[in-house]
């Protein structure tokens, strides 16, 4: 061990004051990504919300992906996650639908609007990848990994039984386990 003598000693205490004069601040300025548009506003989630629950809606047999609150899920993910390219083609799509005044439309115009995102999103002419794509994407993964979505939109046995490969498909809800 080596021995504490003035120098050692003066060395430490000038490291330690060092570091109580660098700004905070400067440390989390790389914690910055990105552009500073939130999802998370209400105004996104309003109309993540609208979007979700055309893409996966509500059926007697099971809540919807905005019970699921899958548009949080979505605004989570892209926030955290997306790159800054793949984000910011999300929220001009997201924003031309605000200017559209998508959240006014009839529950029949919202879902014309939404059937013809999903045709240009998946039309042969699509250079880059659309951003509807990706919302359906999420939605699906949001919904399906909810507990809602998990419990009530797929039959969910807590402890399956054994497998048997040959039982042809009959068209009955998939099992989760």
């Amino acid at each position: 061990m080596e021995k504490i003598n003035r120098r050692n000693a003066m060395g430490i205490l000038a490291r330690w004051s060092a570091g109580s004069f660098i700004p905070f601040s400067w440390i989390l300025k790389g914690c910055t990504y990105g552009s500073s548009i939130s999802l998370f506003n209400k105004e996104y989630q309003a109309l993540l919300g609208a979007i979700v629950e055309i893409i996966l809606p509500e059926t007697d047999e099971s809540p919807g992906a905005k019970e699921a609150n899958v548009q949080y899920f979505i605004a989570l993910i892209v926030e955290d996650c997306y790159e800054v390219e793949n984000k910011d083609r999300i929220l001009v799509g997201l924003n031309q639908l605000l200017k559209d005044g998508f959240l006014d439309f009839s529950a029949q115009k919202k879902y014309e609007v939404i059937e013809q995102l999903d045709i240009e999103a998946n039309s042969a002419t699509q250079k880059i990848p659309h951003y509807f794509n990706a919302l359906k994407s999420l939605t699906q993964w949001g919904y399906f990994s909810s507990k809602i979505g998990i419990t009530q939109g797929l039959r969910y046995n807590p402890i399956p039984g054994y497998y048997k490969g040959c039982v042809p498909y009959n068209g009955e809800i998939a099992w989760y386990s």
